[in-house]
């Protein structure tokens, strides 16, 4: 009984134990060892990196008094505190900066700016404003447009309900449309030139302009190719720069065999695209070049030769201007009051508006006559080449002949020292409802061609009655028939 006993425990530690053996036996691999591995040398690493700017850009203009207007009304993705930089850069020449943020339209703040700045816009430009804009441009104002592949709106696909990043360069092609100027969808990579990433591309292919003078390196932190229809590629990838769209080194817009370009200038000079715009900010912006392509930028926004038009009223004049009445017209109660808000109108843009009897030597001149020749007059309106001497129609060059009954002519001759506007109208009743159409700002009534406005009076004494009383159709009492 115990033998028994012992074979069954000897048998159940075999059962036990055996297994064990013959899962160490079937996965032994010898007596295991600690190789030593060899760590990286960290040390002796070392990653391409741009040297650090120290140059300091030249100011080569002197735009005081200028104005430059920094979109922020179209869902921009950028925080002003960020591009402290280029604003510094900017004041630092001279230069006042806005934000528009919507309080006043735009073609409004384009009278008077010299510059218009748009970062990283998501909100698409209206037709209007885009019209606006280039109107501006082909007065000298100047266009600048950053984007970055960085930044965009996530939206939801209607029918798949996948995830969607919208980008900025949908909204900044609608405004660069006009100009030949469009942005692509993509960004640039290098593996070899770069600054620690494939998408840090260090750029030192540049086209021949004022905007890339001085520059040997530029590090641009992402940045969209960008083309420009008969216009010039400012900042150009090398062989081994690739676009994520095509992984090829040709631009995906332009044609074959164009090298990929991170900014361009449009054909006329005066709209700048870049496709990127961490430059802006610091760090990067003391990285290699970028100081000096930045400095380059804000001469370009103030280098313009901004040309004001009759349409930019009231931003036509300096900060003082003279009012006069030329040949018979004679001041009046009823013409007072539309004065008195030109001249409130003109104190808002922080020009004063001084009643004289004759032109102030050195100032602007605001002149309020008939449209009957005379001498004085004609020294103002000499240039304009009118027809005065029928009496049932005037002769304007681009209008032809126009009847005189109902009309006023709004004439603006900008000088190199001072600037002349000059309204005119039939008859001393027309002229208060002239200048009160001015002072509104609604130019709605008015055919403006180059400096030239014809308008519409609603209220005019032109269209008085004139028939004497004792001509007019009399009224007898009839009797009426007896019953």
């Amino acid at each position: 009984m115990n033998t028994l006993k012992r074979y069954q425990i000897w048998i159940a530690l075999a059962v036990l134990i055996l297994p064990i053996l013959a899962r160490g036996l079937w996965f032994y691999r010898g007596i295991p060892s600690h190789p030593k591995i060899q760590a990286p040398d960290y040390a002796g690493a070392s990653i391409s990196q741009p040297p650090i700017s120290t140059a300091v850009p030249e100011e080569t203009v002197n735009p005081a008094g200028q104005v430059v207007v920094l979109d922020y009304n179209h869902s921009n993705l950028y925080d002003p505190s960020k591009i402290q930089v280029l604003v510094s850069a900017l004041t630092a020449r001279g230069a006042r900066v806005e934000f528009d943020d919507g309080y006043l339209y735009l073609d409004t703040r384009l009278k008077y700016a010299s510059a218009y700045i748009v970062i990283s816009p998501t909100y698409a430009f209206s037709i209007d404003e885009a019209n606006q804009v280039r109107q501006f441009a082909q007065r000298g104002g100047r266009l600048i447009v950053f984007t970055d592949p960085t930044h965009g709106i996530y939206d939801s696909d209607y029918i798949s309900g996948n995830i969607l990043m919208i980008p900025d360069v949908n909204a900044a092609n609608t405004l660069l449309e006009p100009f030949g100027v469009t942005f692509s969808g993509d960004y640039l990579y290098n593996l070899l030139e770069n600054e620690g990433n494939f998408r840090n591309v260090l750029f030192t292919q540049f086209g021949e302009d004022d905007l890339t003078r001085g520059l040997s390196q530029v590090a641009l932190y992402g940045a969209h190719s960008v083309s420009a229809e008969n216009g010039k590629a400012l900042i150009t990838g090398d062989e081994s720069t690739f676009s994520s769209l095509t992984d090829s080194s040709e631009s995906p817009l332009s044609g074959s065999g164009q090298a990929l370009a991170a900014a361009a200038l449009s054909a006329d000079g005066n709209a700048l695209a870049v496709g990127d715009f961490t430059f802006l900010m610091p760090p990067y912006n003391q990285v290699a070049d970028n100081s000096l392509l930045l400095g380059a930028i804000a001469d370009f926004a103030l280098s313009g030769t901004r040309t004001h038009t009759l349409a930019d009223f009231p931003y036509l004049f300096g900060h003082q201007a003279s009012l006069l009445t030329v040949g018979d017209l004679q001041m009046t109660a009823d013409l007072l009051a539309p004065v008195a808000s030109l001249q409130s109108a003109l104190q808002w843009t922080n020009t004063s508006l001084v009643v004289a009897p004759k032109a102030v030597s050195g100032s602007d001149t605001i002149v309020l006559g008939l449209l009957t020749p005379s001498d004085d007059l004609d020294r103002y309106i000499n240039t304009f080449d009118l027809g005065l001497e029928d009496s049932a129609s005037i002769t304007i060059p681009g209008f032809g002949q126009i009847g005189r009954a109902g009309i006023g002519l709004m004439l603006y001759k900008p000088g190199v020292v001072n600037n002349t506007l000059i309204l005119l109208t039939d008859l001393p009743e027309d002229l208060p409802a002239l200048v009160s159409l001015l002072t509104s700002g609604d130019m709605s009534a008015c055919v403006i061609q180059n400096n030239i406005g014809v308008c519409s009076i609603d209220y005019s004494g032109s269209t008085y009655d004139t028939t004497p009383p004792e001509e007019e159709i009399q009224i007898t009492e009839t009797s009426t028939p007896s019953g």
